[in-house]
């Protein structure tokens, strides 16, 4: 092990880096000055050693190590001050509610949504009455349904009203934090613009980055003038680009439920094919052969010309700089350590966006590649086979198994579910994308001969279809994937434990390994049965942030009443990204009307719950002979009261805005409110509401 740990330099630099970005992420601050003079002592007191005297120097080694330790770990922190946009001058919100429109320009492809075209925009000016000046940073922007929103392209500059408002988070229980998600891109604002709030400027200005991003429409037109089939041609963009807005609904949610998602989403794998595949071909010519460093930098500027048009995603730089790291060794004729190119490849991209570490995607690529060198060739080892096809099969089991010891704990934790078949879609589909992948680069080099172009887009089509058939079929059985798992950040961390001290135990067969996994699997179940207990004893009031819809819900353990579960159900989106969910995330199994007592009508619902009344009121016509005591108040969907109407009605100790009001009549409602000096929380803004009753 200390051989192992000698032989892995950039592991012990990593670390400590990724401590300090950790670090940052939950205890954030905008402190550069103190950061940068913590950063200052602690190289001053590491230069302070090279004058210590050598006895000095190797009795207090260890404090040396610490300090080396703590100047990665506050160098990394620093490098998030910096990188976060709200800390720069220059960022345009610090000054933006000033100026009246924004000259933005579109920085990604265009995504169609049935109402509007989403695109991701940098803001380079802000323009006012008198002046205007220039900023930075980036925004989220709807552009309306109309025949100039459709002839928008990345690399466009667009002046735009100024209309933007903040992502807010939708609380909702187990929903996805699109909020959150933005904001490690750097994207905090938002806005929706209709046809009249915008026009096209006529700066025009390209970049390297809309150059390969147009290479890339490039292909993919190609791609869509052999390939009739939209549902093929989806999985054929992303294949090849890593393109997956053209992937139908359906099949996406069958390639996740059996495990083979990965293999839609251009990864290490692709980098291995493209770089393997060059190689190989430039040592065919007998004049290159003799050139073998030009052989292998030729190799790896073909896989980055490959990543730059898919446009540089975290897997693909990953795999990319690994690939590169591993090519410069063969050039020098040295062997490089799994681990520790794996570790500098990491180094690398946290330098360049310390916030990747927060990235699932890339977590579980990391940790699938560690997985695999750690764990594979103990797996194959499992069994010896002699045929030579068999053993090939029982190579791609054994990666499929290995790759998956490392990240199903994180994919039960980020997706709730695992994934039961992936071992037999995996040994389907990995050999069926690798062929449909070498082909859609052969079709891609010979799309100037029409004829053959021809026949090989016909047997990529068929290719994807047999494939997506058989994922369907698979994905339809009801033993696919076991769904509805949940567990918290502290029962993921002694998942990993007890991975990690099984694996040693199994490797090692060291007494102490199966003490310490025993020890961690009782903590494990303990836990479980303590959250098990205190679930019992909860009881919750919930509004969920339901956008044009209320949405009320009472929990008591599992059991659970909501009188708008209807509504949640029928429309597809709202059961399959908010209902469904929050039942997963609270563990809510059974129906049980009798949780709370019931009285309503058309304008008012009176809801009795563990001793609270609450009240939903949708008008407010309503009209009591004296006020009555509540402990929640909810306004929803025609209410717009004053002051006046509510003290005359209603004496309530916390007032909730629910997420069916209007926006715009959120900032009016709130005004008129104000004097009552009553709790206001706007479901809107503030994102749902949830207490323990």
């Amino acid at each position: 092990m200390k051989m192992c740990w000698k032989g892995v330099p950039f592991l012990r630099v990593l670390l400590p880096f990724m401590a300090g970005i950790v670090l940052y992420h939950y205890v954030p601050s905008g402190n550069k000055v103190f950061a940068l003079a913590l950063l200052l002592v602690i190289l001053a007191a590491i230069k302070g050693f090279l004058f210590l005297k050598d006895y000095h120097k190797i009795r207090y080694a260890v404090c040396q190590g610490m300090l080396l330790q703590s100047l990665l770990l506050v160098a990394s922190y620093l490098l998030c001050l910096l990188h976060s946009i709200s800390n720069s001058p220059d960022w345009y919100k610090h000054v933006s509610p000033q100026y009246q429109y924004l000259l933005v320009r579109i920085n990604d492809d265009i995504q169609e949504k049935p109402k509007t075209r989403k695109v991701s925009v940098d803001i380079v000016q802000l323009i006012g009455r008198h002046k205007k000046i220039n900023v930075q940073g980036e925004a989220i922007l709807y552009f309306q349904h109309g025949p100039a929103a459709q002839q928008l392209k990345e690399g466009d500059f667009v002046l735009v009203k100024n209309k933007l408002s903040d992502i807010h988070t939708n609380g909702n229980p187990g929903e996805f934090d699109y909020a959150s998600y933005c904001h490690l891109k750097n994207i905090f604002q938002t806005a929706y613009l209709k046809t009249n709030e915008w026009k096209l400027s006529a700066v025009c200005k390209r970049s390297v980055g809309t150059s390969f991003r147009n290479a890339g429409r490039f292909s993919r037109a190609i791609l869509s003038q052999h390939i009739s089939n939209k549902v093929s041609l989806g999985i054929a963009e992303a294949l090849l680009m890593g393109y997956r807005n053209d992937i139908d609904h359906e099949v996406w949610q069958a390639y996740s439920n059996t495990g083979i998602v990965h293999i839609i989403a251009i990864s290490g794998m692709h980098m291995a094919m493209i770089y393997s595949s060059v190689r190989w071909l430039l040592f065919l010519m007998p004049f290159m052969r003799r050139k073998r460093i030009l052989t292998l930098a030729l190799s790896i500027l073909c896989m980055w010309l490959f990543a730059a048009l898919t446009g540089l995603p975290p897997s693909v730089t990953r795999a990319a700089i690994m690939f590169t790291f591993l090519g410069i060794g063969e050039m020098i004729n040295r062997d490089i350590s799994g681990l520790n190119n794996l570790s500098t490849s990491a180094f690398c991209l946290l330098c360049i966006n310390p916030n990747w570490l927060m990235d699932v995607g890339f977590q579980l690529s990391y940790l699938a590649v560690l997985s695999l060198l750690f764990f594979y060739k103990k797996v194959y080892d499992w069994f010896f086979i002699s045929t030579k096809w068999m053993d090939a099969v029982w190579k791609l089991m054994a990666a499929t198994i290995a790759a998956q010891i490392l990240t199903f704990p994180l994919c039960i934790y980020y997706f709730h579910q695992f994934p039961i078949l992936f071992l037999i879609t995996n040994l389907v589909a990995v050999p069926a994308t690798t062929v449909i992948l070498y082909a859609e680069i052969l079709f891609m080099l010979l799309n100037w001969l029409t004829p053959i172009a021809a026949w090989i887009a016909y047997g990529i089509s068929k290719a994807i279809e047999w494939l997506n058939c058989v994922v369907l079929w698979i994905g339809q059985c009801s033993f696919t994937v076991w769904s509805g798992l949940q567990i918290t950040q502290v029962e993921l961390i002694l998942l990993y434990l007890l991975v990690i001290l099984t694996s040693l135990w199994l490797m090692k067969r060291k007494f102490i390994s199966i003490i310490s996994s025993l020890s961690i699997l009782i903590a494990l179940l303990g836990y479980s049965v303590y959250s098990t207990i205190k679930q019992y004893e909860t009881n919750l009031l919930l509004v969920l942030h339901t956008p044009k819809q209320k949405t009320i819900i009472f929990t008591t353990g599992h059991q659970y009443f909501s009188p708008d579960q209807d509504t949640l159900e029928q429309n597809s989106n709202l059961n399959q990204f908010v209902w469904q969910p929050a039942k997963s995330a609270l563990n809510l199994s059974r129906w049980n009307t009798c949780i709370a007592n019931v009285q309503k009508n058309n304008q008012i619902e009176f809801y009795e719950f563990r001793h609270k009344i609450i009240a939903r009121v949708m008008q407010h016509q309503f009209s009591a002979t004296q006020p009555i005591t509540l402990d929640y108040l909810i306004l929803s969907e025609h209410c717009n009261p004053d002051a006046n109407w509510i003290a005359a009605n209603f004496k309530p100790s916390f007032i909730i805005l629910d997420s069916s009001l209007p926006f715009w009549k959120l900032a009016s409602i709130q005004q008129k409110l104000k004097g009552l000096h009553i709790p206001i929380h706007s479901i809107s803004e503030d994102g749902a509401f949830k207490v323990a009753l």
